[in-house]
This record gives C-alpha cells, sequence and structure tokens, in this order.
C-alpha cells in the first residue's frame, strides 16, 4: 500500500468513526472521546488540506465558529486570573472538532451519522425501561432514577431531538411501511420516556420543537402554521402535566422553589437563580469585554466570599448566554448569537429537504442554553459540532448529480 492509498484509507476509517461517534455519543464519553481522537488523526493523516483549508473557510458556519473559538483566544488577554485561562480554552475544545467534522462528512452520509445517533439513543432509552421494570441496575441507576447521576441534564435535551428527526422521517421521509411502523414505535416509547425521566429542560424543548414540527407541517398556510406554534406547546405541556405524575411533580417542585427563593435558595432551581442574579453583578463590572476567558470561576468565588459566603461557588453559571457575557461581555454574547444567526440564515436561504432541520437545531440550542452551558458539556458540545457540520455543509454543485445518486441508493433513509 502507497501513500496516498493510506491517505485514501484513512478517510474511508473516518466515515466510520464518525457514525461510531454519533452512536456512542449518548451511550459513554470515553468511547465517544476516544472515537473523536482517533478521527483527529486520520485528518490529519489523510492530507488534502488545501481542499479542506477551502471548505473550512468558505463555509458560513465555520467561519463564526472560528471567529469564536478566536474571541475565547483573545479573551485570554484581559483575563487577571491566569491560572484559569487553560480551563476556559480546555472546555470548549469540543467547538473546534466543527470544522474538521465539515470537511469529512460526504453528502451521502449525512443520514448514516443521524441514524448512529438515533440509535445509540434508543439503546439509551431501553437502559431507562429496563431500569424502570427493575431488570438493570448499574451504578446509582435504580427504580427511582432511571439515569445515572444528572445525566437527565443531558439525556432529556437529547432525547428531544431524537423526536423530532423521528418525526421529521415519518413526515417527510422516504420510508418503507416497516421502517415507518418502526420510526414510530421508537418515538412513541421516547415520547412516553421522556416524561418518565427527569430532565425538565428537555421536556420543555420538547414542547417547543413540536410547536416548530406543526408550523412547518403547516407552512403552507401561515394562519394554521403560526396557530400551530402558538397552540401546540401549552396545550402538550397540558396534557403531559395532568398524564404525567414524574413532570407533574417536577413542575410543581420547580413552581416551589421560585417561590421560596428568597428565604432557601439552596434548591435546584434556587441555586440557578442564585447564579444569575450574582453574575450579572459582574456582569455590570465589565460590561463590554468581560473579566476574561476562564475567569467565570475565580471572579464569581471572589464576589460569593464577599457578599454570600454561606452559598456554593460554581464554574459554571448554568446558563450559556450569562457565561458568554460575565467572561467576554457584550462582544462574546454578540459572538455567541452570530452562531445561531448563522445557522438560522442558512436554514432560510435552504432551497433543499434539509431547511426544516436547519431551523430547528438553532432553535432547540437557543432554548436549552437558557438553563445550561450546553456547549461545554461533552455530549451536547460534541453533538453542536457535529450536527452542524451535517446541516450546514455545502455541497458543491459539481457534486449534485453524484448526490443525487447516492440518495436513491439509500432510499428509504434519505428525505429527498
Amino acid at each position: 500500500m502507497n501513500k496516498r492509498q493510506f491517505q485514501h484509507q484513512c478517510g474511508r476509517i473516518n466515515d466510520w468513526l464518525l457514525i461510531i461517534l454519533a452512536f456512542f455519543l449518548p451511550l459513554s464519553t470515553t468511547v465517544a472521546s476516544v472515537a473523536a481522537l482517533l478521527f483527529l488523526a486520520c485528518w490529519l493523516i489523510e492530507g488534502d488540506f488545501r481542499r479542506k483549508y477551502k471548505e473550512i473557510s468558505t463555509n458560513a458556519m465555520s467561519r463564526a465558529v472560528l471567529v469564536y473559538i478566536a474571541l475565547l483566544f483573545v479573551g485570554l488577554l484581559w483575563n487577571s486570573y491566569l491560572d484559569a485561562s487553560a480551563s476556559g480554552i480546555q472546555k470548549q475544545w469540543k467547538m473546534l472538532l466543527m470544522p474538521l467534522f465539515l470537511t469529512a462528512i460526504r453528502p451521502e452520509q449525512r443520514w448514516q451519522v443521524l441514524w448512529a445517533f438515533i440509535v445509540g439513543m434508543g439503546v439509551m432509552m431501553l437502559s431507562t425501561y429496563l431500569a424502570w421494570l427493575g431488570l438493570l441496575q448499574y451504578a446509582d441507576v435504580s427504580q427511582e432514577r432511571l439515569t445515572k447521576k444528572s445525566f437527565h441534564v443531558v439525556y432529556n435535551p437529547m432525547l428531544a431531538f431524537t423526536i423530532y428527526l423521528l418525526l421529521y422521517q415519518l413526515i417527510w421521509g422516504r420510508l418503507r411501511l416497516w421502517l415507518r411502523l418502526t420510526v414510530l414505535l421508537l418515538a412513541g416509547l421516547m415520547f412516553i420516556n421522556m416524561f418518565m425521566t427527569d430532565g425538565r429542560t428537555g421536556q420543555l424543548v420538547l414542547f417547543v420543537l413540536m410547536g416548530v414540527l406543526l408550523f412547518q407541517y403547516f407552512q403552507t398556510s401561515l394562519w394554521k402554521a403560526l396557530l400551530a406554534l402558538v397552540l401546540a406547546p401549552p396545550l402538550i405541556f397540558w396534557a403531559s402535566y395532568h398524564l404525567s405524575p414524574t413532570f407533574k411533580d417536577r413542575v410543581d417542585l420547580a413552581r416551589e422553589e421560585v417561590q421560596i427563593y428568597k428565604h432557601n435558595p439552596r434548591t435546584s432551581v434556587g441555586q440557578r437563580l442564585f447564579f444569575w442574579e450574582h453574575s450579572w453583578q459582574i456582569f455590570k463590572e465589565s460590561p463590554l469585554l468581560g473579566v476574561g476567558t476562564g475567569a467565570f470561576e475565580p471572579a464569581y468565588a471572589k464576589r460569593n466570599g464577599k457578599y454570600s459566603p454561606h452559598m456554593p461557588v460554581t464554574d459554571n453559571p448554568h446558563n450559556q448566554y450569562i457565561l458568554a457575557s460575565v467572561q467576554l461581555g457584550l462582544l462574546g454574547l454578540g459572538t455567541l448569537l452570530a452562531l445561531f444567526a448563522t445557522q438560522l440564515w442558512q436554514a432560510w436561504k435552504s432551497t433543499d429537504d434539509w431547511g426544516k432541520l436547519r431551523l430547528a437545531f438553532p432553535v432547540f440550542f437557543l432554548m436549552v442554553m437558557f438553563t445550561e452551558s450546553y456547549l461545554l458539556i461533552h455530549e451536547t458540545g460534541i453533538l453542536f459540532s457535529l450536527l452542524s457540520a451535517i446541516l450546514y455543509r455545502q455541497v458543491p454543485p459539481a457534486g449534485m448529480a453524484a448526490v443525487a445518486e447516492s440518495g436513491q441508493k439509500e432510499g428509504a433513509t434519505l428525505p429527498g
């Protein structure tokens, strides 16, 4: 095997590594991390850097990501807590994968990777049902807690988007009857599972995504689309509240924690509100440029020690917008929002069947980032990079015929 053949093989290996990464993303951070590292090694060995540079530099989404990452490095210049600088960059490494994924994902492979993620989520969902039935128990997973530790923070939001993907395929995908029935069953099981588990963020974003889905379904009639967008989320919320004891208990608990916040902020919701309130005070001291990349934790600890030593410190305000604003000021918040503005613009310009997904994905992330810094978390950080590469990759005009041909070969799984 000569050098060129070896490099070509590395490119083909990366096809499988992307599928493996997508499948194990909800299942194992270790396997997903190893797959990402192997992908990087093969990406470097494969070479073809001229093509890759051109694709990265001409893609609007990859440019937005690189500007965001560049600002993180520039933000080190005004960080007065230099020992925290490395941590601020390290937590964002998942973002750097997006331009690399972009140059590796082949157009005809996009739904293969998405299906791998869906199947991985299906396996994860199955484990929660087995735990619910008392047939599976590991770590702190039991019939009372269906996911380990705080995994519901990422599981339920990813489950919400998976449900959207399945319903998208059910409505607009060219599926054979047996696959259509399988997708319908899987979506139903996931919908039920959403309200058996504890992730309130995932449950709330599901209501929004269902509104988006119905809006897209009725978009040929503007009044029907707007009516669906307005009515679907509250109606689904009302039905879930009255049909799911777990969801009802979580909603009631959140409402109670908000009511007692001033007297007892040491609750799940109360601590978030407390973090947000104190982060706002830090932001007001440096509104334009912030305290610098990686300086949130020491800056918060300093304020907390002065004004509220009885409360725990945090390295994360559990809100991506607040984190960006505190670290990099309005400039950082604007750069963060530019990522999703770029995605929404690409969705608006879309003339192919991927336009609906290109709209739903930023809506999904814009919603969940109100309750957690999801770009920092391993699973959702990689999910952002992987799906951004899949959804916003520009197909070269010269390759359109090949894409169409491969789409015909995929048949059931490619939505056109």
